[in-house]
């Protein structure tokens, strides 16, 4: 019997050191352990040090790069090598390259919903679909976006309303989602869905389905791979909400196709009042040509989720955020509110215009450091499929990059007290590399829709600080900013955020608030 144990943990072993053996031949050992990183474990690489759940990951990584001053260092998970990309100037090299483009891992289990959309695409297909669809954020275009996010956030402050009648606290990080998901859901496709006040499509529960299964995925160390995700109920879930989009998506663009053969060439140009009418997205979609052809069905599908998984997701993380950390700012906040009395005069709760938007400079400066401080989407990753010089080191090929755009934008060297919430640092912000602050990725696949999401996060935000003041969850609570990199600095306080990494960045505990009407 004691033979037998014997046999077995010794082939076990044997086994182990087999597969490690050819772990770090494939991934290019000999390489990557010039470079410095945390210590490699057999099998499971650096994944027990990262910890089980999004937020220890996120932690983890972020004292990493501090560890490691900001520079380029390795990590393993499981079998994929990592290169944490925390320096501006390896950052520049590898986000401004035209070759360093691939994508793969996470974003391959974008691909039951996202498909080849532009956000996954690789290669030839990528560059055409890009080229096509950078006339929908046409300055023109970008106007008309405006009238839906106006009426959107209208009927998303009659909802904030209620939370202040209530005097309560409240996640602002849940209800935040309905207002963005119904402005780019009518900007994509040209319908409402409701997300607000109801009843909703069931367009909006199946975009909450399917990105709860990505985050699943992409955590999780069964469901990554397929041969155990196609057993499990989460399979099942992304299955029915697919069908339910793409039936919903078939009905919109056979009537979307309707409307626009009815419509004659005078009226595509004109409307009533002499201007050009609203186009959806979806409109560009359905009378763009790719080498001479129409878009499939396939091929549009793909292209709006694309659009409205990170038009939504990625808008509410940020607008989370930022009004959370208003909330505990109030000097800030006032500052801010000023700002818009000297724009609005005494029609403080009108509509602004296109113009208004950008004469609103400080609350631009407060976006910009809300991103630099919690950045919608931390983490970018691009894989290597030769192996390319980074940095000044030869990394194999099969490397996946993450870029970790939290870390350059809390780097110490690059901004001094980088955990202290101050607007004014970009006021007069001097920089040597612009790719010190890239919350919207920079180069060739830099975000396509950066300025529909600033012109939203401006209309937004400006109308809540115009109808109310946001209040912290309870008062007396502290300004300050938890800085990861420091063991001592620990959350105690419930309603402080606890920063998680799942598709984009959240609060693990919510964002909780207070509003007030504001009295005029």
């Amino acid at each position: 019997m004691i033979t037998i144990i014997l046999l077995i943990i010794t082939t076990l072993f044997a086994a182990t050191y087999a597969y490690w053996t050819y772990v770090q031949y494939k991934t290019g050992w000999h390489l990557l352990k010039q470079l410095p990183g945390p210590k490699v474990y057999w099998i499971f690489g650096n994944i027990l040090q990262l910890g089980l759940n999004p937020e220890h990951h996120l932690l983890q990584i972020r004292r990493w790069a501090h560890e490691y001053n900001y520079e380029l260092s390795r990590m393993y998970g499981g079998g994929q090598a990592y290169l944490m990309v925390t320096n501006p100037k390896v950052a520049e090299q590898v986000l401004s390259s035209t070759v360093l483009t691939y994508k793969y891992d996470p974003y391959k289990f974008f691909w039951p919903w996202l498909g080849q959309g532009l956000l996954t695409a690789n290669g030839k297909h990528w560059l055409n679909h890009r080229k096509m669809i950078t006339p929908s954020f046409h300055f023109a275009i970008l106007q008309d976006f405006l009238k839906i996010m106006n009426e959107t956030t209208d009927r998303f402050m009659e909802l904030l309303n209620n939370y202040a009648t209530k005097k309560d606290m409240f996640d602002f990080q849940e209800v935040v989602t309905r207002s963005t998901i119904d402005i780019i859901c009518e900007a994509a496709m040209g319908v409402p869905v409701n997300a607000i006040q109801g009843p909703t499509s069931p367009i909006v529960p199946a975009i909450a389905d399917i990105c709860d299964v990505m985050r699943q995925r992409i955590f999780s160390a069964f469901n990554r791979f397929d041969f155990f995700f196609v057993w499990t109920s989460a399979y099942r879930k992304q299955e029915k909400a697919l069908a339910i989009l793409r039936k919903e998506l078939s009905a919109i663009i056979d009537k979307r196709r309707v409307l626009i053969k009815k419509q004659e060439a005078a009226t595509l140009k004109t409307d009533d009042t002499g201007k050009r009418p609203k186009m959806a997205f979806l409109d560009n979609l359905l009378t763009a040509e790719v080498e001479g052809k129409p878009l499939t069905f396939q091929d549009i599908f793909e292209e709006v989720s694309t659009f409205v998984f990170e038009g939504h997701d990625t808008t509410a993380s940020s607008l989370g955020f930022t009004v959370y950390l208003l909330s505990r700012h109030p000097h800030i906040q006032d500052r801010a509110f000023q700002e818009q009395l000297a724009i609005f005069g005494n029609d403080v709760k009108r509509n602004a215009t296109f113009q208004e938007l950008n004469d609103m400079k400080y609350l631009d400066l407060i976006l910009k450091e809300s991103l630099r401080l919690y950045p919608s989407v931390p983490f970018i990753v691009r894989t290597l499929l030769e192996e390319t010089e980074i940095g000044g080191h030869q990394i194999p090929a099969g490397t996946a990059l993450g870029c970790c755009i939290i870390t350059l934008g809390t780097n110490p060297r690059t901004f001094p007290q980088p955990y202290l919430f101050k607007p004014e640092r970009f006021e007069k912000r001097n920089t040597s590399n612009p790719y010190e602050y890239v919350p919207f990725s920079a180069g060739p696949r830099n975000c396509i829709g950066q300025k529909f999401a600033m012109m939203e996060l401006k209309v937004t935000i400006s109308k809540i600080i115009r109808h109310f003041e946001i209040l912290p969850a309870v008062d007396g609570l502290s300004t300050g900013i938890h800085d990861p990199t420091d063991p001592n600095d620990k959350i105690n306080n419930p309603y402080d955020t606890r920063l998680g990494f799942f598709l984009t960045l959240k609060s693990l505990n919510g964002l909780n608030i207070r509003l007030r009407r504001r009295i005029y």
